[in-house]
């Protein structure tokens, strides 16, 4: 509610207890006043009798009436008899006398006995003119108070509306003159005194205010600080290496130039599933470390990681000419993280040289395709791209053809290392087997990243040619060493297992191997095996004919359809590596597991698990009844 309507309510009612209290005291005075007229009129009805006939009262009641205005008369004998009696018949219409009524402020009936002791008087005087003149009094005191409260009301919420008006501005200016103090205080010397007592709770809000102020200035700052920041590694993000090289190509006022170097972590993809995240976070890390240190010997060279594989470093005022040095040292670093971590390479680095105007674009696509020729060099290789020129005409491909000659080559010469990763059983009863991994070389022997190797196949068109590869190196290695006794899993693509000439070629060599068929298990990707259901059925219908089987592996990504799932008939199901990861803290991850293994038990489906790092995610599988377990932890890739 406003204050001025606060302000009327509470008149209106101090004006009503004011006007009851007025017309209390009126009537008071009143009764008092009319009370003591009928006293008086006594003594002019003893006059009157004395100079009429005292036996004759009649003629004292014609009197009375004509000169007197009576609210009751009566006359009654010595023997009781009632010799007159008067009342008028209209009733009271004036508020003076039924206020009077009410309250019992009336006049009283008077009683008079005349002096020969013959009859008695009893009368009321009617009074009508003062009732009627006390009325327009009361009238008029009333409406004076009103008028007056009213008046006050409106006087009282200017004086109020200005007090805080003048409040407000004192309030304002110290603010103004304060602003560069940490904490500004009120003066309370210059403010109304009815404000008063605003000014310490004023100054609590505003010393609250000035600290959450404070507060989100250094969360805001701490939050600026944090977006350009790589929550992982500590380095700068893909925000400040492009604020930082846009600035160095845009500055006219200064010859710059230098070196940008992209480095790409090329086996983040097979560490993540082959032996955890966790394990992916220290490969990336100690790619971090290593870059720091390579990164630490240039003056003014900054590092950055720009995005999940990709990291970039910049090295301002260096040349082309100095960048073999700046290549054996990532090459020298990341040779020794090989080591370390086991694996056929650490990252390929692409480095092109920068000056001022330069499109930022084309040194990000130099530097992209100076990474995919590395990647068809030695182990770890660095390509330095001097001809900025190749983005201007055919030889913009060289990447593409590079890597073109290397499969090309690859095929043809079965440049094909293969190696084998056992998956145990958990249970004498379960017949599980060992996945076949796949490694290609060069001519010079350089083992390249597979999962490079593997993406510019897709793109070039060649990956299905690849698959046949090494579906003939594994059968052909299982006969030679004699491996009938164990069972091997070859990984395929969707795009081979719905190539209907792939198809027929797969079926008339299993058929023609039909004891190595029986000993085969092709693992397809749950999300490849739901692009085309049907092709994926008459897939998995010619295996079983041929007395191979079939895997899904990564299952429980997309969430198959069991109806599919029944009707597709695989003998194993491989859950993606997240279900394990942890999976000992995880409670919820463990009933949903559980169901799952329950779900495909019912129809026949052994279920393994991959990415086992630890002994007691192995445990907590076992418990909840997997069939078979994979990982590094259960045993590393073995070249057969």
């Amino acid at each position: 509610m406003s204050i001025l309507r606060r302000i009327f309510l509470h008149n209106i009612l101090a004006g009503i207890l004011f006007s009851l209290i007025l017309c209390f005291c009126i009537g008071q005075y009143i009764s008092g006043t009319l009370n003591l007229q009928q006293q008086n009129h006594i003594q002019t009805i003893k006059s009157l009798s004395t100079s009429t006939d005292s036996n004759q009262p009649k003629e004292l009641i014609k009197t009375l009436k004509s000169q007197f205005a009576y609210q009751h008369l009566k006359i009654v004998s010595n023997d009781g008899t009632v010799l007159h009696q008067y009342a008028p018949q209209d009733p009271i219409d004036t508020f003076s006398q039924q206020w009077m009524l009410w309250f019992n402020q009336a006049p009283t009936e008077v009683d008079f006995t005349a002096e020969n002791g013959q009859y008695n008087i009893h009368f009321t005087l009617a009074f009508i003119k003062e009732f009627k003149q006390t009325d327009r009094f009361i009238f008029l005191s009333v409406t004076l108070i009103f008028v007056l409260l009213l008046f006050t009301s409106f006087i009282t919420l200017l004086n109020i509306k200005k007090s805080i008006a003048k409040t407000a501005n004192q309030f304002k200016a110290q603010l103004n003159n304060d602003n560069a103090l940490p904490v500004a205080q009120f003066n309370s010397e210059s403010i109304p005194k009815e404000c008063l007592p605003l000014v310490e709770p004023l100054n609590q809000i505003h010393q609250k205010s000035r600290q959450e102020i404070e507060q989100w200035k250094s969360s805001a700052e701490s939050l600026q600080v944090e977006a350009k920041i790589d929550e992982l590694t500590g380095l700068a993000n893909r925000n400040c290496f492009l604020d930082f090289l846009k600035q160095e190509l845009t500055d006219v006022s200064a010859d710059k130039f230098g070196i940008l170097a992209i480095i790409r972590a090329t086996e983040l993809q097979s560490i993540n599933q082959s032996r955890g995240y966790h394990e992916g976070d220290e490969y990336i890390n100690a790619i971090a470390q290593a870059l720091t240190r390579v990164s630490n010997s240039y003056k003014g060279a900054c590092l950055y990681r720009i995005n999940g594989a990709d990291f970039a470093m910049v090295a301002p005022h260096i040349t082309l000419k100095e960048a073999d040095n700046l290549a054996k040292s990532l090459t020298g670093r990341l040779t020794e993280l090989q080591k370390i971590f086991e694996t056929n390479s650490i990252a390929y680095s692409g480095i092109v040289g920068y000056e001022s105007n330069d499109d930022l674009s084309e040194l990000l696509a130099l530097a992209d395709t100076g990474i995919n020729l590395a990647q068809t060099k030695t182990a770890n290789a660095c390509h330095i791209q001097n001809d900025k020129s190749v983005l201007n005409n055919v030889s913009s491909k060289y990447g593409s053809q590079n890597w073109r000659d290397i499969i090309e080559d690859v095929l043809v010469n079965q440049r094909v290392i293969l190696f084998a990763q056992p998956i145990q059983p958990t249970n004498k009863s379960t017949k599980v087997y060992s996945e076949i991994l796949a490694r290609f070389s060069n001519k010079d022997g350089q083992v390249m990243p597979t999962h490079s190797f593997i993406a510019m196949a897709e793109r070039m068109d060649k990956i299905i040619a690849i698959d046949r590869l090494i579906i003939e190196c594994t059968i052909n290695l299982i006969k030679q060493k004699n491996l009938v006794n164990q069972s091997f899993a070859i990984n395929l693509t969707a795009k081979s297992a719905h190539d209907e000439q792939f198809v027929i070629w797969l079926e008339r060599r299993l058929l023609r191997e039909t004891g190595v068929a029986a000993k085969l298990v092709f693992e397809l990707t749950e999300f490849g095996l739901q692009q085309n259901a049907a092709a994926s059925k008459r897939f998995v219908s010619m295996l079983h004919r041929s007395g191979a089987r079939i895997t899904v592996e990564r299952f429980g990504i997309g969430f198959t359809s069991f109806k599919f799932f029944r009707e597709l008939k695989p003998d194993f199901i491989k859950l993606d590596g997240s279900y394990s990861r942890n999976i000992d803290e995880d409670k919820n991850n463990q009933y949903f597991v559980r169901i799952l293994i329950d779900l495909a038990h019912r129809i026949g489906v052994s279920v393994l698990a991959e990415s086992v790092e630890t002994e007691i995610e192995k445990h907590t599988l076992e418990k909840i009844f997997i069939d078979g377990t994979q990982g590094y932890f259960i045993g590393k890739p073995t070249e057969l």
